[in-house]
């Protein structure tokens, strides 16, 4: 028999966008392989869904009520630019072009996580956004296709507004330090769930292993790690401000 465990997180102690984000990247990795799962991980799993979705809901609409009116046409220049990259994507892989449709799959398969970036709490979106150009500028293939696709500006330019989005939102921070984020309320639950999938993961790993689980033990933990470094580490956390 295995003896596998996660590595020490301390959930508690994440900033509430972070917690958020590593519960949603969590479920990302794990819907892909559920079929693989059984019956118990994955009602564990909708319960992490909901009651994640939830807590994003809540997060979502306290952040956007503290937006300036700086901050939205920033954040809404950043969501046309992306809508703009997945009407192309999608345009193309309806299209005749043989060579512009196999670009569009390929870039179809690395944007899917982030294709709806753009309804998640702002904060998390830019985090994500983030995320997906460092791992686009880093491939490439992924540049290759998106040049032949004529996205390469776009993918520049959503890089920049994302830039532009996070500089001013960290300034209107240190502005309103004093301010509590809203959202805590459903933290808890979300916590909950969170440490639940991640016992009956581990649990799974050591007693009913296969491919899929402990591969998913293997994501989850990294995620872990990666979070750990973010505020999940035992020391006092800052309260987070919007």
């Amino acid at each position: 028999m295995s003896n596998l465990s996660f590595s020490s997180l301390h959930v508690n102690n994440l900033t509430i966008n972070n917690a958020f984000s590593l519960f949603k990247s969590s479920i990302d990795i794990s819907i892909p392989v559920k079929t693989q799962l059984g019956d118990m991980l994955n009602a564990v799993l909708v319960k992490l869904i909901t009651d994640n979705e939830n807590f994003g809901q809540q997060i979502n609409k306290n952040q956007k009520s503290a937006l300036t009116d700086d901050l939205k046409p920033l954040d809404k220049e950043r969501d046309n630019v992306q809508a703009e990259i997945n009407r192309t994507v999608s345009f193309h892989l309806k299209g005749s072009d043989a060579a512009k449709k196999t670009a569009a799959q390929t870039l179809k398969l690395f944007l899917t996580p982030y294709w709806n970036a753009a309804t998640l709490p702002l904060n998390t979106q830019t985090g994500v956004i983030s995320e997906m150009i460092g791992k686009y500028k880093a491939n490439a293939d992924l540049k290759a296709a998106a040049l032949l696709l004529g996205l390469d500006t776009q993918f520049a330019a959503l890089e920049a507004k994302n830039i532009a989005f996070d500089t001013l939102y960290l300034s209107r921070n240190e502005e309103i330090s004093g301010r509590e984020t809203s959202g805590s309320s459903l933290k808890p639950a979300a916590i909950a769930s969170y440490n639940q999938y991640c016992t009956a993961i581990e649990q799974a790993a050591n007693f009913t292993p296969n491919d899929a689980i402990l591969a998913l033990f293997n994501n989850l933990d990294t995620l872990r790690k990666k979070y750990h470094a973010l505020g999940g580490n035992g020391k006092p956390d800052v309260p987070p401000v919007v």
